[in-house]
């Protein structure tokens, strides 16, 4: 089976990039013919497996410019068991310059050429919702959601779901959700354990079996450019990345058996998403004892925090008046609106709007 796995999330550190890198090799130590592409212009991926992204002439910057030729393009780093695709900085012009020659498409129509030489091709995503991120969600087959074990990760993961509804409804109608990944779980925290239950209660198979548990090998292991395998391979940290290896392969195996329609994210999309809403309310009122329309808790925050949590914003850095939709629903005749004030970059006070439409004649 062919297929082209999108690694995301718009939240940073949730570990997009360590889990891009393991399960790549994982998937190559067994067996199985890889390609991980780094589209992020942050090139963690290409520095966490040993290249120097500023000495990289050919990255994935190419397949925006039509100038991707895969000798050139292709790399094999040493001590990986998987065909690699770099990044550098200069990928970020793709973002800056948002050319009107660069569409949703351009990374699918380049992957054409390229599906059928492997079984598997990763893309580590950048952690925003731009061009790059939106074309890897347009290219691919499914979505892997590393979710960390942390207060806001709920929050976050229902950005993500709204901007999947939207890419299947739009430019990819055969997008699917691969699996949401537990990562950096401490089972000695109550934080870890209730959100591994949150997860497992709304979503179900949605969830990985596998869970990538805090492990100090894993933090070191990019450091010397090698995968967590490679770096030490008698860890906890290679272990799960093995055994998510090996669940991912199982699962694929068992996918032609599902009748049409009836994967993860169909059945998701059958339920209004007001009803992801109402995890992200109830999962925040459990902890803060507020009202579902208080958002206190935001007070006080920077606007680099307020991005991780509300996820990717197309408000004015520079603004100090953000704005934000806060039901997740296509409502034509109601429109709910967080506005948020700033003053010196933290956030100082709030107010919930409610536009509404008359319709009457």
């Amino acid at each position: 089976m062919k297929k082209i796995i999108a690694i995301a999330n718009q939240k940073g550190g949730v570990g997009k990039t360590t889990t891009s890198i393991n399960l790549a090799d994982a998937l190559g130590l067994l067996e199985k013919k890889v390609l991980l592409i780094d589209l992020d212009p942050q090139a963690n991926a290409t520095s966490g497996i040993g290249l120097i992204p500023s000495d990289i002439k050919h990255s994935s910057l190419d397949f925006f410019h039509n100038t991707f030729k895969s000798k050139k393009n292709i790399v094999k780093p040493n001590f990986t068991h998987f065909d690699f695709i770099p990044s550098n900085i200069r990928l970020a012009s793709i973002e800056v310059n948002k050319s009107k020659a660069i569409d949703l498409f351009m990374l699918k129509n380049a992957l054409s050429t390229l599906v059928e030489n492997y079984e598997y091709i990763l893309i580590d995503c950048s952690p925003s919702f731009g061009l790059l991120t939106l074309n890897a969600l347009t290219a691919c087959h499914s979505v892997i959601i590393p979710v960390q074990c942390e207060f806001y990760a709920l929050e976050g993961l229902n950005k993500l779901l709204i901007t999947i509804k939207s890419i299947k409804k739009s430019s990819n109608s055969d997008i699917d959700i691969e699996g949401l990944l537990i990562t950096m779980f401490d089972s000695r925290t109550s934080l870890s354990n209730q959100l591994q239950t949150e997860l497992i209660k709304h979503f179900g198979p949605m969830v990985f079996n596998t869970i990538i548990q805090r492990n100090v090998k894993l933090r070191e292991s990019p450091s010397y450019g090698l995968s967590i395998i490679k770096y030490s391979p008698e860890s906890i940290g290679a272990e799960n990345y093995l055994n998510l290896g090996a669940e991912l392969i199982s699962k694929n195996k068992e996918a032609p058996k599902k009748l049409k329609n009836e994967n993860d994210l169909s059945n998701l999309l059958k339920h209004n998403t007001e009803d992801v809403d109402h995890i992200i309310k109830t999962h925040i009122n459990a902890k803060t004892s507020k009202k579902e329309d208080d958002y206190s808790h935001l007070m006080g925050l920077k606007k680099t925090e307020i991005n991780n949590i509300l996820g990717f914003s197309y408000n004015d850095l520079y603004s100090n008046i953000w704005m934000y939709r806060t039901s997740s629903s296509f409502s034509i005749v109601k429109k709910n609106y967080l506005y948020l004030y700033f003053e010196n970059d933290k956030i100082i006070d709030y107010k919930l709007t409610t536009f509404k439409i008359n319709t009457a004649q």
